[in-house]
């Protein structure tokens, strides 16, 4: 019973829930920026994590907020904004 109910929670969240599955996947690149593990973040670009996800910063915003230049400027290479950009270009 146990594993049916596992089972049926595993499925509603891959269906229904897809942001909530990328912001997951997304929090490991957010995670390796502040970090400054520059071979994470290119793992996670490479599998293509989202460089504009954020609930409050973006990868860059934590990479630039720990003077992680060389991270700040890979992610800006594949399109990466602060938060700040995104907010001001959605007005």
């Amino acid at each position: 019973m146990k594993h049916l109910l596992l089972t049926t929670i595993i499925a509603v969240l891959l269906v229904g829930c897809g942001k909530v599955i990328n912001s997951e996947a997304n929090r490991a690149l957010i995670d390796a920026a502040w970090n400054g593990n520059i071979e994470a973040v290119k793992q996670h670009l490479a599998a293509g994590a989202d460089v504009k996800d954020g609930i409050d910063e973006t990868p860059l915003d934590e990479a630039i907020e720990n003077d992680e230049t060389e991270i700040a400027d890979l992610l800006r290479k594949h399109g990466g904004k602060t938060e700040k950009e995104l907010k001001a270009a959605d007005n």
